[in-house]
């Protein structure tokens, strides 16, 4: 495990509260040890959030004394990270960006309890019953935005988009593209970007999800989205261009739509 120091004010929360009990002790263990020994607390990177995954009474607590910066190492565990991007919208949703803003959010144990732990019980029971709070998909028009959101995916997925000069021209060409999200609160984790042929045709020009929540069902919402906006424009095919078994890997990065190995047409 590598550790690094990172601002604190550079992390975002991934809970709502912190228990005034928990709070209590780690402010007392903090008393009597050197702050430099301590063992480095978990964060993660999801597209161009960084946030904990785990020690946020002892990051307030080192925050009032006075830190600013703190050890911290990449989380690489394998946990459910749809779930971390729900709380994480729970947060932003709250205006709590910084640990700093869970300073008025300290109760006593038992209304943590009540107000986090139930909270975070019955989310985890609906993910697991594939309900997916607050994810939901968008028409962006802006742009700007289509290009901004197509950036941040792309570049969490280098095995697909991981050539510069290619990743740039996506980037440059969704902004002329029908352009849908998929998010997790106000929070963009995929899209997908449709180019128009002629009044019959459209094709997929390119499409991204964080790999973190691969395999959630959030790719289909896209194409289900997508589709239902082409059928109301009385489109009768949609494409996508894709790979044959003789290409190299590396041309999955091309210019030519490519976006992965899979497809469909209708």
């Amino acid at each position: 495990m590598s550790s690094f120091a990172m601002q604190l004010k550079e992390i975002q929360p991934s809970q709502l509260y912190i228990s005034e009990v928990k709070l209590k002790k780690v402010r007392t263990f903090l008393e009597d040890v050197d702050v430099r020994s301590l063992d480095p607390i978990p964060i993660k990177r999801i597209g161009d959030a960084t946030f904990f995954t785990d020690g946020h009474t002892r990051a307030l607590a080192l925050m009032e004394q006075g830190l600013e910066e703190i050890e911290v190492y990449w989380d690489e565990d394998d946990l459910d990270w749809l779930q971390y991007l729900i709380c994480l919208s729970w947060c932003e949703d709250a205006n709590i960006r910084e640990i700093a803003d869970l300073r008025e959010r300290v109760v006593d144990h038992s209304t943590y309890r009540r107000l986090w732990h139930k909270r975070c019980d019955a989310m985890q029971k609906a993910v697991e019953e594939g309900n997916y709070e607050g994810v939901h998909t968008q028409r962006i028009v802006d742009p700007e935005e289509k290009s901004r959101i197509g950036e941040v995916v792309l570049r969490s997925l280098p095995a697909w988009f991981g050539i510069e000069e290619a990743l740039q021209g996506y980037v440059r060409g969704v902004a002329d593209t029908q352009f849908f999200t998929v998010q997790i609160g106000d929070r963009p984790v995929g899209f997908i970007s449709i180019l128009e042929h002629n009044e019959f045709t459209s094709e997929i020009y390119c499409m991204g999800i964080y790999g973190e929540v691969h395999g959630r069902g959030l790719g289909k919402e896209l194409l289900r989205t997508a589709e239902a906006c082409l059928r109301g424009e009385q489109k009768k095919f949609l494409t996508v261009k894709t790979l044959g078994d003789s290409l190299p890997e590396k041309a999955m990065n091309g210019p030519n739509g490519s976006i992965g190995p899979w497809g469909f047409s209708h």
